[in-house]
Parts: C-alpha cells; sequence; structure tokens
C-alpha cells in the first residue's frame, strides 16, 4: 500500500514533533531555570 519511503518520512515527522514538544521544553527549564509548574 504506502512506500517505505512515505512510512519512514511520516514516522521521522512525528517522532521530530514529539522530540520537539518532549525534549525541548525540559532542556529550557534546565538551562534558564525556569518552572512550567503552575504557581499557586
Amino acid at each position: 500500500m504506502f512506500k517505505p519511503m512515505a512510512i519512514t518520512i511520516i514516522f521521522g515527522l512525528a517522532f521530530a514533533t514529539a522530540l520537539t514538544l518532549l525534549v525541548v521544553p525540559v532542556l529550557y527549564s534546565l538551562f534558564f531555570r525556569v518552572s512550567f509548574r503552575a504557581k499557586g
């Protein structure tokens, strides 16, 4: 059905998106000492 290249691209984009949404905030909080938790 799908070409292997299309599947590779889809999974690559999904992995990159997850990486951006998970790793970047963690690194940002570590480097800049910022907490994403709600204050209260």
